[in-house]
Formats: structure tokens, C-alpha cells, sequence
């Protein structure tokens, strides 16, 4: 059987380890907290092994106290680490809860002197805790399914481990305890701990690489000052569109004179502000993107001109108002309007005529429609 005192240094020494690497993995971006939560976790972890050594030598019920305080302390701070990955919310409250549940079912037995119920209470509740855990990262599971159901089935793994260590405490029916207990479930339990905290500490470095990486790309393809896709991001999204499809290109009337005359931060706030109209005006199904500069682009599946139209009328004419009413501007839009099969390379051709269709429509007196392939018409001024 494997000793008692190597098993707990060994899981010290790994615990430590994890934590100060995790530390300094969050120090390094600080974009992911559930990094800091999970490396305290690790620490407290690590903490309460070396209490349950000292404890292994001399028996005092103060120090098994102590021990499981800093265990289920350490397993509740590494359950808020699941959860404030699932939610992307501060874990304070839920891990509070949890702390007090799990120790108000322990230490007063512990304290008591009656280790024997102590133990099972805590194997128990060590055991709930890291099936929580286990819980929240499989129902993150889709953001990396390969990483999360790792560790998803290592915290379920250890917790699993936790119930025959209470099994054999409650079997062998002794309130009052020399020791720890000492079984085959005991040291079974230590060994797969002591096995896992590498792994799962590796994984939870390789889930927040993943998320930085998906954080950079989202940066990439999204424009800073309205937050819609950019060109790039609207080229990836349509690439693998087949049929028809109709584009309606926008662009703000007379901007330079908006910047020349009342500056480029109230320019920035026009452009934001027709972002902002589109995205509310948006029908499922359809992409929009700013091109850059003034300019913007809706994309709708299907050839339904007079939808799109309809829709973009009702677009044009709610910026209008919303210039007037929050920017007191006279700020206006014009639209071109264009329809054909975008699959292949045949979506930069609709893209050229819709572009076409606004040119004109800059042409025969701005805040209008065009659509290409037709004659100019005038859309009606909003009144």
C-alpha cells in the first residue's frame, strides 16, 4: 500500500505547482478571473493538505478542523471556478454558499471531537462539491467540448472517489476516531488526486488559451466603434451562402460635411447611432456589417426586393428621426438594392451593383433608395 504521508506531500507539491502557475497565467492577460478563482482554490487546496499531515502525526481536533475548513473552502472556491466560466459572472455569492453548506455539515462534528461523523460529512460534502463542478463545465461543454468534458469527467472522477472513502468511515461505524481513516478507498482516492491535479491543471490553462484565442479573432472580424462584423467578418459569414440573395449597401449622406462641420466625435456618434438603427431593424436570417467609414451593408437570403426595400425605407426614415431627436442633426441615409445568386464569386458582383444602385441614388438628391437593374425612383422623404 502506498504511504500515507507520500501520497498527501505528493498532492502538496502538484497542488502548489498548479496554483502558481495559474497565478501567473492570469497575471500575464487577466482576461479570464476564473483562472485566479481556480489557482486560490488550488492554494487553499494545497493549505489543507498540510494540516491533514500534521494531523496524520498527532491527532488534535483543532487541526482536522482546520484541514477540512481549508479543503471544502478550497473545493467551493474550485466550483465558483465552473461556475463563473458557464455564466461569466463574479462567483463570490454562490461560493460563500457553498462554503457554509459544506461546513456547517463538518466542522462542528470535527470540533466536537466526533471525527468519525467529520469524515463522513466531508468526504460527502468534497464529494457535492466537485460533482458541481464537474456539472457546470459539461454544461459549458459546447464552447470547447474536448477541454471542458475533460475536465468535466476528472472533477467527477475525484468526487467519485470521495464516496467509498465515506462508505468505509460510515460501515465502520466509529463516531470518535484515532485518526484519518486508513483503507484501500483512502489511499485509491489520494493516488487518482494526486494524478489529476496536473491534468486539470493543464486543461484549464488550454480552456483559457482557447478562449483567447476566440477572443482575438471576435476582435478581428468585429468593428470597434458599432460593434457589427466587419468586411472581413461579413465575407466569412456569407462564403458558404448558395442561391439568391438580396444586398442593400448604405451610406450617410454628406458625412464629410458632419466631421468638417461638428467635429469627428460627433461623427463617430452618427455612425454608431445608423449602427444601432440596423441592428434593431434586423429580421432573423439576415447579416449586417459595417463596409467602413459611413458605409454599411444588410444581407438578406432570398430575392424578396420589396421586403428588403420596405424594410430599408423604415430603416432610413428611423435614423432620421433618431439624428433629429438625440444628435439634433439633420442626418440622412441613402441605399442602393440589388439581388442575384452570391454563391462563388458571384457575390462581389451583387455587392458592385448594389454599390451602383447607390451611386445613383447619391445622384438624384440623397436620403433615397435604388435598385439596380431599375429605374431611379424616389422613395417617399420622411415628413
Amino acid at each position: 500500500m502506498l504511504d500515507f504521508s507520500s501520497l498527501l506531500l505528493a498532492i502538496f507539491f502538484s497542488t502548489v505547482g498548479s496554483s502558481i502557475v495559474l497565478f501567473a497565467a492570469w497575471a500575464t492577460s487577466r482576461h479570464d478571473g476564473f483562472l485566479l478563482t481556480c489557482g486560490l482554490g488550488a492554494l487553499l487546496v494545497a493549505i489543507s493538505v498540510v494540516c491533514s499531515a500534521f494531523y496524520a502525526h498527532r491527532p488534535q481536533p483543532w487541526l482536522v478542523t482546520s484541514a477540512y475548513v481549508l479543503l471544502l473552502s478550497g473545493l467551493a472556491t474550485i466550483y465558483g471556478t465552473a461556475w463563473q466560466f458557464r455564466y461569466d459572472a463574479p462567483p463570490r455569492r454562490v461560493v460563500l454558499l457553498a462554503t457554509a453548506i459544506a461546513l456547517g455539515l463538518t466542522v462542528p462534528p470535527h470540533a466536537s471531537g466526533y471525527n468519525g461523523i467529520g469524515f463522513v460529512a466531508g468526504f460527502l460534502s468534497a464529494a457535492g462539491l466537485l460533482f458541481l463542478a464537474s456539472f457546470h463545465f459539461w454544461a459549458a461543454r459546447r464552447e470547447a467540448p474536448g477541454t471542458l468534458i475533460g475536465l468535466s469527467a476528472f472533477y467527477f472522477a475525484i468526487g467519485l472517489s470521495f464516496l467509498p472513502r465515506a462508505a468505509l468511515v460510515a460501515l465502520d461505524g466509529q463516531a470518535i476516531m484515532p485518526g484519518p481513516p486508513r483503507n484501500w478507498a483512502q489511499t485509491a482516492s489520494l493516488a487518482l488526486i494526486v494524478l489529476s491535479v496536473p491534468a486539470l491543471g493543464a486543461l484549464t490553462l488550454a480552456l483559457n488559451q482557447q478562449r483567447l484565442v476566440r477572443a482575438h479573432r471576435q476582435q478581428a472580424l468585429t468593428d470597434p466603434l458599432t460593434g457589427l462584423p466587419n468586411r472581413r467578418a461579413l465575407l466569412e459569414s456569407v462564403a458558404g451562402w448558395t442561391g439568391a440573395a438580396t444586398l442593400a449597401v448604405f451610406d450617410i449622406d454628406r458625412f464629410k460635411n458632419i466631421n468638417d462641420t461638428h467635429g469627428h466625435a460627433r461623427g463617430d456618434e452618427v455612425i454608431a447611432l445608423f449602427a444601432e438603427a440596423l441592428r434593431q431593424h434586423l429580421a432573423p436570417g439576415q447579416v449586417a456589417a459595417r463596409l467602413g467609414g459611413e458605409e454599411f451593408v444588410l444581407v438578406s437570403p432570398g430575392g424578396d426586393l420589396a421586403v428588403v426595400r420596405a424594410q430599408s425605407d423604415r430603416l432610413r426614415r428611423d435614423f432620421a428621426r433618431r439624428a433629429h431627436a438625440q444628435l439634433a442633426l439633420a442626418a440622412t441615409v441613402s441605399g442602393g438594392l440589388s439581388c442575384g445568386e452570391i454563391g462563388g464569386k458571384r457575390f462581389a458582383v451583387v455587392m458592385d451593383a448594389a454599390d451602383k444602385a447607390l451611386y445613383r441614388a447619391k445622384q438624384g438628391g440623397r436620403d433615397r433608395l435604388e435598385i439596380a437593374g431599375e429605374e431611379t425612383r424616389v422613395a417617399d422623404r420622411p415628413s
